[in-house]
């Protein structure tokens, strides 16, 4: 028998990369505990957070990469960062503000097959059975999501805000999907993130300015969840993330990413005490089985 030696060789950077990529899900999980922490104890404007998120995550992402600025590719990028990144960012952070952050990240990952759904109506993409099957899993999955609230399709106004604004925030997802893969073909992921959020957190900071926060509770507490949400959940997760794809296929970093939801899931009930309904977890499994069925493992993932 003949061992394959350069398969063998692979094998410690793949399993790195893999462990890189469940390090950046577990930390965007965490960033999106601190968030809920942040919004219901010490009352922080969500759209706050949004925007200091997005500009120290930017900025430091800038200073490590040092990435030239897209010319080229400009408006795409502005379009991408304002409508994309900024509008996925704010309205998620809303709904954890209005619901928590299990049923916000769940509704937000049908972003995946709700992108399939809108190539294979623009006929980008052929209508396979894994690909239908997919978006069918996430429609019903995100059903079940609205449904399983206490109350089911009649809940309460902050209930059905939440769920609102977690699916304008899949959708608003699903646009950067659409629109970051032609300047990352261009321009490279590294530089298409760090001016994305930079761009993106300006009508953010615009609007919401940092000195108009007068959160409530232990002002190093404050600073400390803030900067788990900037630092830790942005900078260093997305830092994080590509240093797994230097080293694993866009494939297995999507399928090792549905970490997020999961996790996030599993620390609300921890350490939050926030628990969803049966229905409403059947219903994120099938998110994630739809983000999976995306994902075959012959060949990467759109």
């Amino acid at each position: 028998m003949r061992l394959d030696t350069t398969r063998l060789a692979r094998v410690p950077g793949r399993v790195a990369g893999l462990g890189l990529a469940a390090m950046a899900a577990a930390l965007w999980a965490i960033g999106g505990i601190a968030a809920q922490d942040l919004f219901s104890r010490h009352h922080v404007d969500p759209g706050w957070l949004a925007g200091v998120r997005m500009g120290c995550g930017g900025l430091l992402l800038l200073l490590a990469f040092r990435p030239a600025w897209p010319r080229r590719q400009a408006g795409l990028l502005i379009a991408v960062a304002v409508l994309g990144i900024a509008g996925a960012q704010y309205t998620w952070f809303v709904a954890i503000d209005k619901s928590n952050v299990a049923l916000a990240t769940f509704v937000q990952y049908s972003a995946v097959p709700m992108t399939a759904g809108w190539q294979m109506l623009r006929r980008q993409v052929r209508p396979t059975a894994r690909r239908l099957a997919a978006v069918a899993a996430a429609g019903t999955g995100v059903w079940l999501l609205a449904a399983g609230v206490p109350g089911g399709l009649r809940a309460s106004r902050a209930d059905q805000a939440g769920i609102a604004f977690a699916i304008a925030s899949a959708v608003a997802f699903s646009f950067y999907l659409l629109g970051s893969a032609r300047l990352v073909r261009d321009t490279g992921a590294r530089p298409t993130t760090a001016w994305g959020l930079s761009i993106g957190s300006i009508p953010m900071l615009a609007w919401f300015p940092p000195w108009t926060a007068h959160p409530s509770g232990d002002p190093l507490v404050v600073a400390g969840l803030t900067a788990i949400v900037a630092v830790a959940a942005t900078a260093i997760a997305f830092s994080l993330s590509f240093a797994s794809l230097s080293r694993i296929t866009p494939t297995e970093f999507a399928v090792t990413s549905t970490l997020e939801p999961a996790l996030a899931a599993l620390a609300a009930a921890v350490f939050l005490g926030v628990t969803l309904s049966a229905p409403q977890y059947a219903g994120g499994v099938l998110t994630m089985i739809a983000v999976l069925l995306l994902a075959p493992a012959d060949r990467p993932a759109p």
